[in-house]
């Protein structure tokens, strides 16, 4: 379960900043989907699996569907 930034943590300035990550993919049931401070962190978000285009959650490099182990060094280009 996701927790709202604190003004005490030190990644709160990146919540400050005007830059926001794009999804390019979205399930419903993931917590970093549905978390919007990734996003507004500039962190890398989920992904499509480039074996079936199911969901990579972007913590992890197997796919959530098809299990395939994700073969590139992270998130595809467009974040």
């Amino acid at each position: 379960m996701s927790r709202p930034t604190k003004p005490s943590d030190p990644a709160y300035k990146l919540l400050l900043d005007e830059h926001t990550s794009t999804p390019i993919f979205d399930r419903v049931d993931c917590y970093i989907c549905r978390d919007p401070e990734f996003a507004q962190m500039g962190l890398p978000l989920c992904y499509k699996c480039s074996k079936c285009e199911g969901h990579v959650p972007a913590d992890d490099t197997v796919c959530s569907d098809c299990g395939a182990e994700q073969i590139h060094d992270g998130p595809p280009e467009g974040r």
